[in-house]
This record gives structure tokens, sequence and C-alpha cells, in this order.
């Protein structure tokens, strides 16, 4: 019986010194083909990127997929409603009075494209259609600021603001002379 389990202890050791040992030998076999020149006869896994050959570009992309979201600042209302429904407030809006009664002026129209999970919600409640995907997937930046994308028309200027209201004042005087 002591003799059993003193067998036993002797083939579990010898297994462990098998198992460490086997790890080693295969390592040291791989170092050694790169020593000797052999290693790099090995065909490469790892694909280039952007590769060469079978790269993506703007026309093999399917038609429903999205890229980099853009807002057409000419056609947006500033109603913010993109900005209520974005579930990681991407989105950095702030609107002005504009040369209207009936319109505004957005100043600025920041879209932070690093916390931007592109749900197409905010494209889907846009009643101007002026935020869409494009095309462009390549978004690899150095520093995460410049994934900050901005549309505003920027702030508006006291001599702007003031030929604003001298138009407004004109057309109320035309509206009552009509009547």
């Amino acid at each position: 019986m002591i003799f059993k389990s003193f067998l036993i202890r002797i083939k579990n050791y010898f297994i462990e010194i098998y198992l460490n040992f086997r790890g080693s030998f295969v390592a040291t076999l791989e170092l050694y083909q790169y020593l000797i020149g052999k290693g790099q006869s090995r065909k490469q896994i790892t694909e280039r990127y952007p590769d060469p050959i079978s790269s993506k570009t703007v026309a093999d992309l399917p038609a429903k997929s999205r890229g980099v979201l853009e807002n057409d600042i000419e056609q947006c209302t500033g109603c913010l409603k993109c900005l209520e429904i974005c579930p990681t407030g991407c989105f950095e809006i702030e609107s002005e009075e504009g040369p209207t009664q009936n319109k505004t002026w957005v100043s600025i129209f920041n879209i932070d494209h690093s916390l931007c999970i592109q749900c197409e919600l905010c494209v889907h409640v846009c009643q101007p259609r002026s935020l869409r995907f494009t095309k462009k997937f390549e978004t690899s930046v150095l520093d995460r600021s410049q994934l900050v994308m901005r549309f505003g028309k920027g702030f508006v200027t006291h001599d702007q603001r003031q030929k604003w209201n001298s138009l407004r004042k004109l057309e109320d005087i035309n509206f009552y002379d009509t009547e």
C-alpha cells in the first residue's frame, strides 16, 4: 500500500516534468527556426491594413453600410431632436436666433465620433434630413480630439445681428404696408 502510493507520486512527478519540458521544448524549437533563418519562409497570417488587394473601397461597401456621420448645416434647423435621442451624447449643439423669426442660426454643431455608436437614431428623428451617414469608414487618428467633426456656422457677430434686426424691421414695415 505504501509502496503503491510512492509509485503514484513518482509517476505524477515525472508527468509534471514532462509537461513543463514539453512547453519549453516547443518554444525552443520555434525560436531555433528563426535563429537559423527557416522561420521567415513561413506564410504570413496577419493581413496588412489596408490590404492593397482586398481593401474595401466606397464602391465595394454594401448599400446600407454606415460610415462617418455628417450634417448638412444649411438644412439643419437646430431643433435639438438628435441631441435628445442620442444614447451616448455625442452631439454638442448651440443655436441662436437667426436672420428671420422662424429660422435659427446653428452656431455650434459638433459630432464626437469617439462616442458615436452608429445606431442611426439621430438620422431617423432628423426632420429636415440634414444628418446622414457617409461611406467614409476610415477614422484612424492619433489624437482623440480629431474625431470631433465641427459643422457649425460660428457665433453671430454684433454687426451681423444689427443687420438682421434692420432687415426684420424692413420686413415688418413691408408686411404692414401690403395689408
